[in-house]
């Protein structure tokens, strides 16, 4: 029997607290990949959902390991020791008016409820030839540090900050069904 990697424990506290959700009714999950890269011995698991009813937001949850990071994990050698974790990324993907105050507004949006430290990114992607003025905004937050286990806590809590995240996207009129 082996011990199970933090990728793996994670993933599972993780994906147990999506799932939750989901049965409770106030999510419903879209997709979920668990995909391993065998040239680069790398892990990566998203899950991807929307409130209930609601088509306006998509939100992934990502997370990732590399060789490093399990090899950290396993050999216990001293120098890849700050290499023990995983990095885990949180998106979202809105659909709105080309409009500068949007995006300012929803970075400020994600910087109340995720915190002033957070990296917060914004990749605009929009069809040149539609006359409609709309793109589709793809916002990710990153928290430019490794996660590990001792962090479980405040990873099932981290749902509760998705799931908040995707209602005040919902509750605000600017933006439209995916």
């Amino acid at each position: 029997m082996f011990d199970p990697t933090a990728f793996e424990n994670i993933k599972t506290v993780m994906e147990g607290a999506i799932y939750d959700k989901d049965l409770e009714g106030t999510i419903a999950i879209l997709d979920r990949n668990d995909i391993f890269n065998s040239s680069k011995l790398a892990r990566e698991y998203s899950i991807s959902f929307a409130l209930k009813n609601q088509g306006n937001a998509l939100m992934t949850f990502r997370l990732l390991a590399n060789a490093q990071n399990l090899a950290g994990e396993l050999l216990e050698i001293k120098s890849l020791q700050e290499e023990v974790g995983c990095t885990i990324a949180v998106e979202i993907v809105v659909k709105h008016a080309n409009d500068s105050s949007v995006y300012a507004m929803l970075k400020e949006l994600l910087k109340n409820i995720w915190g002033k430290k957070r990296e917060i990114k914004q990749e605009i992607r929009l069809n040149p030839y539609a006359c409609d003025n709309m793109v589709e905004n793809h916002l990710s937050i990153a928290f430019n540090r490794l996660i590990t286990e001792d962090q479980m806590d405040d990873l099932v809590v981290m749902v509760d900050y998705m799931e908040k995240t995707l209602q005040l996207i919902a509750d605000n009129k600017m933006f439209y069904s995916l």
